[in-house]
């Protein structure tokens, strides 16, 4: 999701910026393409190397698990010679074990000993006992016991894969927000300039004028502030440009060469019968389950539900059983122990029921609150085609009144200030209309990420 509010950039006619030497950087600065930006941006993103760490490190930690619950392990231990008061006793055990934890909950081990001994009187190695021993352990409350690991760190592995796939999003959004954004306040810059230019023009005429007798020094002092009030303006876009655009540089990049942005197109038809097809197909209630808030909701469920069978099975018996070879033959044996009464073993139970509620209760908060997010980046997608349909009648609508109302300023029916004031509302319309063409596109994206879908965003951008 975007973390900040967008502004976007004026598209089309707005952004023919002409060059300005005061707003541009040295020559050998780096023409930045959206593109490049946001794959400089996905690679420098510390967000983006964490979560992909986060998932390499699960990734490993799932690989540990398997094998330790599938290969046994060997240990070996020799016992040397034991010195005591009468020197040593010229005896050398070696004894050597498997272990084999199994993943269903239950434990197993082979072992196996030898004694060795050195019989000083035939200079012989003599060999007085040596024993093979199988011992196996079954919780009956707990037969998948040994499968829990394995299915954390399988859960913890999606996680990261969710994690990595949300915050590559999240980039790609901000990125092409605030590119656009950047872009936008380059194009407010760029109008800030002319419109001193012209104040500058209209004071040389009105100097002019005046001199001429023509005007008086009424509108002289207005003319003046005119050109005072376009070189504020000046001084603000710029401000505003140089901070946010070394905001760019610095948060969103985080490159040190000094670029310029090149404005880009939107394959604008496309994109809107894209919308229309994914606002018909898109399967709120499916990508609601699917979604990793709500998975993780359904495993805590389920791990709910597996504590409640365990305290419930808590009185059932462990059996254990051993079977083992020596030198004097073999045996076999077994005991069941039974635990016959815990005084806390009902609340347990209570507890772990009341567990399971929360557990459910949360479940169905978490498919609330994600139904409800999808449900507004749809809004929002279907508000953003609403607008792209409605600019057609808005800019027609803005073309007659531009046509009236310069008929009314050249008969004198309408003052200057009127004028530009309309001027002024006029560029702000424009500057809107272009924006809902970026509105589209990112909240179409923004939208695709809700659903869980691939944004695929290098395709609309030329």
């Amino acid at each position: 999701m975007l973390r900040k509010p967008l502004r976007y950039f004026w598209i089309g006619a707005v952004l023919l910026i002409p060059w300005f030497g005061s707003a541009g950087s040295p020559s050998d600065s780096l023409e930045l393409t959206l593109n490049q930006a946001i794959s400089v941006a996905l690679e420098q993103h510390w967000d983006v190397r964490k979560a992909a760490l986060d998932l390499q490190r699960a990734g490993l930690e799932l690989e540990a698990a398997w094998t330790r619950s599938t290969i046994p392990s060997i240990t070996l231990q020799v016992t040397p010679p034991s010195l005591s008061m009468g020197g040593f006793t010229d005896e050398i055990q070696g004894a050597f074990g498997i272990g084999l934890s199994l993943p269903w909950g239950t434990s197993s081990e082979l072992s196996a000993g030898l004694d060795v001994v050195w019989d000083s009187k035939t200079g012989e190695w003599q060999v007085p006992a040596w024993g093979i021993v199988f011992s196996h352990k079954l919780d009956f409350a707990r037969l998948d016991a040994g499968s829990e690991e394995l299915q954390a760190k399988k859960q913890a592995v999606l996680d990261a894969r969710s994690s990595l796939e949300e915050s590559h999003n999240a980039i790609v959004l901000d990125t092409i927000a605030a590119y656009s954004d950047l872009l936008s306040t380059e194009a407010l810059l760029g109008q800030a300039q002319k419109d001193l230019r012209q104040a500058q023009v209209a004071l040389s005429q009105v100097e002019q004028q005046v001199e001429a007798g023509l005007k008086g020094e009424a509108a002289l002092l207005e003319a003046k502030l005119d050109v005072l009030g376009a070189r504020i303006e000046l001084e603000e876009y710029r401000s505003t440009y140089e901070a946010d655009k070394e905001a760019f540089r610095r948060v969103v990049v985080g490159i040190d060469q000094e670029f310029e942005l090149v404005p880009f197109e939107l394959l604008l038809e496309e994109l809107k019968e894209a919308a229309i097809e994914l606002l018909a197909q898109g399967n709120i209630e499916k990508a609601a389950l699917e979604a990793p808030q709500v998975q993780a909701a359904q495993e805590k469920v389920a791990d709910a539900k597996e504590a409640v069978r365990v305290a419930r099975a808590d009185a059932l018996p462990k059996l254990s059983v051993e079977a083992g070879v020596d030198e004097q033959g073999w045996r076999v044996g077994w005991n069941v122990a039974f635990d016959l009464f815990s005084p806390d073993r009902f609340l347990g139970v209570e507890i772990a029921l009341v567990d399971l509620e929360l557990a459910e209760v949360q479940l169905e908060a978490s498919k609330e609150q994600v139904e409800n997010s999808i449900l507004n980046q749809q809004a929002a997608l279907r508000k953003a085609l609403e607008d792209l349909e409605r600019l057609p009648l808005e800019e027609e609508k803005w073309a007659l009144e531009e046509t009236v109302k310069r008929g009314k300023f050249e008969a004198g029916l309408l003052s200057t200030e009127e004028w530009d004031d309309f001027q002024e509302e006029k560029n702000r319309f424009y500057q809107t209309a272009g924006e809902s063409e970026v509105s589209l596109l990112l909240s179409y994206l923004a939208y695709r990420d809700a659903l869980g879908l691939d944004l695929n965003w290098e395709k609309w951008v030329k």
